[in-house]
């Protein structure tokens, strides 16, 4: 599962858009839009990430619907290979 998705680099781009026009160079635009782009990058994921961390009871337990989706991933493998590891909120597979 890929958690970049493509609307995540709407932002960043125009914002190097917007500094491109107002700035009129590019090296102005490849210096600073550049930071802004890789600053913005991040915080974009999160409006289309924020649904997944909306809290469920699912057996009697607490947990987000992300915890939840990683709960039921199927992996393939054997058991020697694949286990889960539990320790406060941090599941590991």
């Amino acid at each position: 599962v890929n958690i970049c998705f493509p609307s995540n680099l709407l932002p960043g781009a125009i914002v190097l858009d917007v500094i491109l026009m107002l700035g009129n160079s590019m090296t102005l635009t490849a210096v600073v839009g550049g930071l802004a782009y890789g600053l913005l990058f991040y915080p974009g994921n999160w409006p289309i990430i924020a649904p997944l961390h909306v809290p469920v009871e699912y057996n009697g337990m607490m947990m987000t619907l992300a915890d939840l989706q990683g709960y039921h991933y199927v992996r393939t493998g054997t058991p020697e290979y694949i286990r889960m590891v539990e320790k406060g909120t941090l599941r590991t597979f």
